[in-house]
């Protein structure tokens, strides 16, 4: 985490500001990078320094000036704002003409190509006409070298200004999407879903990566149309026409087809969208899930979503092997040639080779840049109008950016809260209401720390009837400590979330003066140290460091890491018991010097003894003076508190202290006495143990252990090899069928060149055989045939890739479900998402329709080789030297390119990193009003992606510059021998026709290759993921006995564990024999190894020693059958998005009365009642539309519902009420009375029924025995 800022990785002045006008003509600013390239791997470091005006944080600022003006002119209307309206009017007029201006040039080049090409046919037919034909060609020859030079270099800056102005838009819409995320509610959020906003940034945005070049190619395309329409006319006749005429009626077509394409770009995105956000979900939730061995079933659930993606991708492929085909379609020039035979003209070399060249001119305009254009346009529309979607969710209030210190010299203030839907305002002194004071007549409610509610409603619409909150009045002295407590479900986190600024939709008047700080329910911590965790963006003070640590019980912990607080967490601080993350969480707020806590139920994931220590050294010892609002269920707390609120089903039931609520009969103590006794104990221990820790301060103990590392990327080196295709194509389809689809391209590019070579015939004969039916005929089926072939190959293609993409997808699923958990912990979400929605997305849909682009124009290329050199062999001579030339420069490109492209993708993960950092840790940023340190960073992680990014697009135009000037002398070479050796008019003609489309299409075919190989990265990113080192357990093929475990009984023989390799022992050598049916209690300090016992029993990860279940070694069985005969809650509930019928019984084997009675069994029938649809009712994604408790519950039922014979219950009542939870203890002894039950629990009341109790202290078990004793 960046504390203050960061540094920018750009200097002020890009390359093109350092550099002569040369250098940027001919982009020389690259040559140190690619021969850099050339000799080693390229890293990040390498990279050429960024712009200002190409940093993300500039062009994020300008397009949301123009987004603030398209939503300011929509205010009043009923329309909605356009995005892509603001997208366009934050273009400059400088951007836009270094846009258009090469791009027009280059039209003017294409257009005299022709005309010169036509000079020199028309000398060779008759030389007798020109004085010195020779020094006419050699100017000739210069002329169109000159000509096709300038016009090279024209396409080249026309290509790569639109690359740049693609990088600024999708880095503007990134940017645009961040700072929405930053100003929308969780619950908003969790409604639109994670996994849409992952798509949305990889996929959508991706989309104007390309968009922009075809649409600002499309203006200089329609200008040469028109020109050429009129040179045609005049030179030819209007019967050249017809064929062009074709073309212009194919447009309509495009626009139909790129609208369907469009609805079908809707279709897949949505189920893009859904695939994401379950990966998302198994990612989060893998513990869970392995625990569970429901990896078959979410497997299915992929597999299931993944197959209906791939049915609309092939629906749009077919459209794009239409377009494709009629790329390369002849029907243009057979229509044009007929109508000149039929109206009586003769073909000759000049009209038919010019009319030729022109109609190759109209085909790469209306069917490539038009045809394309119009397609990926509209689909770049779709895209703007589904972030548009995300962009117009309603902003969560203003009210959170302030509220925290930011700077220890802030002034403070009175901070009031301003909400809509009749949310009234409290201000100053004369704006005081008039209702009678909530509590006490002697509270100023103006005093800084004070805290005034009246009135606060909030409905879930999703509930029959039933308020979240309603009509919530109290008043929170300044220095005084208020306990908000009730029932499951009953409002408390809602209420603590609504007075943070962390709800949409409230109703009511609150205020509150001077700055405050929130802790929500849910701990969040990010992968950083522990210290960064804990300071998160403020100054270190040693004093208070040290003393926050303290006062949360995090020394002891910290001594026992290979690090102390420099300990890296992990991704979601795996390393972290459940207890230590809540007290990281707590501290983070206490560290902060502020007025008003809001605390919610921190210590529900503590035991007892830690949990007074710090509710006497923190809440009631650091925060004495302060404002506390701490939500709790522990009603030894409300004895000292100030104040109590007792909440149920959102309403006040009374509040007062903890003594008049007892006598009025609103709260009941259930208290027992042996915590009372614990109590006293406990406090006497922590004096103790106080005083040792803090001579031992916060540095850890000896240790040969070491921290967890975050691993680094994968990155390949050096060229994609043959053998990388090779098990791209097989992971998809047979060999056979391999060679199969090559044989088809080759047939299919011998029939695409057969018409061209046809006409050269026909313009060898008279007249009266050129209009001879048969002669027609052939010409005719030869066209035909190549069109309907053309079709075939592409759709082939096409359909081949997707098989690819469709399998390795599959297996990378399946990898990833059986990977060990340390691969999850030491790789952020962000880096595994980015393989299923950026890297799957470049397969899906960039790499097949480039494959098919680099296939044609190849075999383009080899018959523009092979037809010349057949009709004049002295043109080997020429083309060989040449073509050496190109493979070496080629050769020499991609060593760099490659690099590159695998550096931008590498560089794209830590964007998807962040932001689902920030998602899920969105309320803590915004009410610690650390948005722009967040910001900054995303600013960070992205210029250095913008770097990778201009570097891969600067290296192509590099290349093309290069291979432009060589295929230009290679024109002019042509040329020039054509007129010293006096060759046939027909076949130069040919030849040179020939020649001019390998100018056109070489660099563009070598730049498409390179973007296959480019994308290849992808494709090896993917393989690398489906070759992960999966559990040991999933190979092994014995499954237990049927009916296994029959009686119970576990026996743990040595068992030690360790979680990553080099890291300190969680487990030290237990030895335990547990007697089937028998209770077992688990109980511990924090940290000291509860949850690593039940780690081991599940195989998370494999521990040393053996464990033995009904006599049998669970090593030697399959590791998910082993799984699935124990039934284990964690810590922290995991439900997941769908129904909710389904997160109770995913597999679907139970009825609806089953499901019933086990939701009466956990306290939740009622609830359940209550919700839209009942147990079809939508759970969002990690079940947000719920409560903590809630989802407790449900997970508790789902485990009573499986009804196994070993039962793992993790603290499953850590966030549940005191008599939900005696009732809910009740149930479970009652209904698993003939289970092995092994409960981990912080409350000693709660395994006070347990027949043995394990007592853990530093990993190992250090007492064992009956309550009693």
């Amino acid at each position: 985490m960046v504390t203050h800022g960061y540094k920018k990785i750009a200097s002020t002045n890009g390359p093109a500001e350092k550099v002569g006008f040369v250098s940027i003509l001919l982009l020389q600013w690259m040559n140190d990078v690619m021969k850099t390239g050339s000799q080693r791997a390229l890293e990040e470091n390498d990279f050429v320094p960024l712009s200002n005006e190409d940093t993300s944080q500039s062009v994020t600022d300008r397009l949301e000036k123009k987004w603030k003006e398209e939503k300011a002119n929509f205010t009043r209307k009923e329309e909605r704002p356009k995005l892509w309206k603001s997208v366009l009017k934050m273009l400059s007029l400088r951007e836009v003409a270094y846009v258009l201006l090469p791009g027009v040039l280059f039209g003017i080049s294409s257009l005299v190509t022709p005309l010169l090409i036509g000079y020199v046919i028309f000398m060779l037919m008759s030389p007798e006409t020109h004085t010195n034909p020779i020094l006419n060609g050699c100017m000739l020859a210069a002329a169109m070298t000159i000509n096709t030079l300038i016009g090279s270099l024209c396409m080249q800056h026309n290509g790569y200004a639109c690359e740049i102005l693609s990088i600024r838009l999708s880095n503007a819409i990134k940017g645009l999407v961040y700072r929405k995320i930053l100003l929308l509610s969780k619950s908003t959020l969790s409604k639109f879903s994670a996994g849409r906003v992952v798509d949305l940034i990889s996929n959508d945005v991706q989309r104007m990566e390309t968009a922009p070049a075809k649409f600002f190619i499309m203006i200089p395309a329609a200008l040469q149309i028109v020109v050429a329409t009129f040179l045609l006319a005049y030179l030819i006749g209007w019967q050249a026409l017809m064929g062009e005429l074709f073309l212009c009626l194919l447009v309509p077509y495009y626009i139909e087809m790129s609208s369907v394409y469009g609805t079908l770009r809707l279709h897949s995105a949505a189920e893009a969208d859904r695939r994401i956000s379950l990966t998302n979900q198994v990612v989060s939730g893998i513990r869970a899930i392995k625990a569970r061995a429901w990896e078959d079933d979410f497997r299915g659930k992929i597999k299931h979503t993944r197959k209906r993606e791939i049915s609309i991708i092939r629906k749009k492929s077919a459209i794009l092997s239409g377009l494709a085909a009629l790329e390369y379609t002849s029907i243009p020039m057979l229509l044009s040639v007929i109508s000149l035979l039929l109206t009586g003209h003769h073909l000759t070399p000049v009209n038919a080779f010019t009319l030729l060249m022109y109609m190759n001119l109209f085909r790469l305009n209306l069917c490539l840049d038009i045809g394309y254009g119009v397609v990926e346009t509209h689909e770049a529309y779709v895209s703007l109008s589904r972030i548009e979607d995300f962009l117009i969710l309603e902003d969560l209030l203003s009210i959170s950016g302030d509220q925290c210190i930011e700077d220890k010299a802030i002034t403070l203030k009175e901070k009031s809260v301003e909400l809509p839907n009749n949310f009234t305002v409290m201000g100053s002194q004369s704006e005081k209401s008039e209702e009678k004071p909530l509590t006490d007549l002697r509270v100023n409610p103006f005093e800084i720390g004070t805290l005034y509610v009246s009135n606060l409603t909030f409905k879930e619409m999703k509930r029959k009837d039933e308020f979240i909150l309603q009509d919530v009045e109290f008043i929170a002295a300044s220095g005084t400590l208020t306990v908000v407590t009730g029932p499951v479900g009953s409002g408390k986190s809602t209420l603590l979330s609504a007075i943070a600024g962390e709800m949409s939709d409230i109703r009511g008047t609150m205020s509150r003066h001077g700055t405050f700080v929130y802790a929500p329910q849910v701990a969040w911590v990010f992968s950083g140290t522990l210290r960064e965790n804990i300071l998160f963006g403020e100054w270190y003070d040693e004093s208070r460091y040290t003393r926050v640590v303290e006062a949360c019980a995090l020394t002891q912990d910290f001594q026992q890491f290979p690090n102390g607080d420099q300990t890296v967490v992990g991704e979601r601080g795996a390393v972290l018991s459940g207890g230590q993350r809540a007290r990281v969480n707590l501290a983070r707020a206490v560290y902060v010097d502020a007025d008003l806590y809001l605390l919610d139920d921190p210590l529900s994931a503590v035991d007892f003894k830690v949990g007074q220590h710090i509710f006497e050294k923190c809440i009631k010892g650091v925060l004495s003076k302060k404002t506390r609002l701490l939500a709790s269920h522990q009603e030894q707390h409300m004895k000292d508190a100030d104040q109590v609120i007792m909440l149920s089903k959102g309403r006040i039931l009374g509040k007062g202290t903890f003594e008049e609520l007892q006598d009025r009969g609103i709260l009941n103590t259930t208290i027992d006495p042996l915590y009372k006794n614990s109590l006293t104990a406990s406090v006497s221990d922590n004096t103790a143990s106080e005083k040792e820790e803090k001579s031992d301060h916060l540095v850890s103990l000896a240790t040969d252990s070491s921290g967890l590392e975050i691993s680094v990327e994968d990155r390949a080196i050096g060229t994609v090899s043959s053998k990388l295709y090779w098990d791209y194509f097989r992971s998809g389809i047979h060999s056979l069928l391999i060679i199969g689809v090559v044989i088809l391209c080759l047939i299919t590019q011998t029939l695409m060149s057969a018409p061209d070579v046809w006409l050269m015939f026909l313009t060898r004969k008279r007249p009266s055989e050129q209009k001879d039916k048969t002669n027609l005929a052939i010409y005719g089926c030869l066209v035909a045939a190549s069109f309907i072939l053309g079709i075939v190959r592409s759709y082939m293609l096409f359909l081949v890739c997707l098989r690819c993409s469709e399998r390795l997808h599959d297996k990378m699923v399946v990898a990833l479900l059986q990977a060990p958990v340390l691969f999850f912990d030491s790789n952020p979400v962000g880096r595994i998402l980015n393989r299923f929605s950026n890297d799957v997305g470049c397969m899906d849909e960039l790499l097949p329709l480039q494959f098919v682009f680099t296939v044609q124009l190849m075999l383009l290329l080899l018959s523009a080789v092979i037809v010349p050199s057949v009709t004049n062999p002295w043109l080997v001579f020429v083309t060989i030297p040449v073509t050496a030339m190109i493979l070496y420069f080629a050769r020499f490109y991609l060593k760099s390119s490659r690099e590159l492209k695998r550096l931008e993708s590498i560089c794209r993960s830590p964007v998807f990193s962040h932001i689902s950092e920030t998602l899920e840790g969105l309320d803590t940023i915004r009410t610690r009003g650390r948005q722009r340190d967040f910001k900054e960073k995303f600013y960070s992680h992205q210029d250095t992606h913008n770097q990778s990014f201009i570097m891969v697009r600067a290296s192509g135009r590099w290349f093309g510059v290069r291979l432009e000037a060589i295929i230009s002398l290679l024109i002019g070479l042509v040329i020039l021998e054509a007129v010293l050796i006096s060759q046939d008019a027909a076949s130069a003609a040919l030849a040179l026709a020939y020649i001019i489309q390998t100018m056109v299409l070489t660099q563009y075919a070598v730049r498409k290759s390179s973007d296959v190989e480019n994308f290849m990265t992808s494709v090896e990113r993917v393989m690398a993921y489906t070759n992960l080192d999966s559990e040991p357990g999933y190979k092994v093929n014995r499954l237990p006995p049927e009916h296994w475990p029959r009686e119970g009984n576990i026996a743990f023989y040595d068992v030690s564990l360790t979680y990553y390799p080099g890291g300190p022992q969680a487990l030290k050598s237990i030895n335990l024999d547990i007697k089937g049916g028998s209770k077992i209690g688990v109980a511990g300090r924090t940290g000291a190894g509860k949850s690593s016992f039940v780690a081991a029993l599940l195989r998370m990860p494999d521990p040393d020693g053996e464990i033995l279940v009904d006599g049998i070694k669970i090593k030697e069985i399959n590791l998910q059958a082993a799984r699935g005969c124990i039934s284990s809650l964690g810590q922290t509930p995991v439900l997941f998005s769908g129904s909710l019928r389904k997160n109770l019984d995913i597999a679907q084997r139970f009825q609806d009365a089953d499901l019933w009675q086990v939701l009466e069994d956990v306290q939740l029938k009622d609830f359940v009642e209550s919700l839209e649809g009942q147990l079809d009712y939508e759970l969002l994604e990690n079940g947000a539309n719920v409560s903590v408790g809630e989802r407790q519950l449900i997970c508790l039922a789902r485990v009573l519902l499986q009804q196994n014979k070993i039962i793992i219950l993790d603290e499953p009542t850590a966030h549940v009420d005191p008599g939900t939870e005696e009732t809910i203890w009740r149930v479970v002894r009652e209904k698993l009375k003939d289970s092995t039950l092994i409960i981990v629990a912080h409350r000693l009341n709660t395994i006070r029924h347990c027949h043995k109790i394990l007592v853990f202290k530093e990993g190992g078990v250090v007492e064992s025995g009956t309550f009693d004793a």
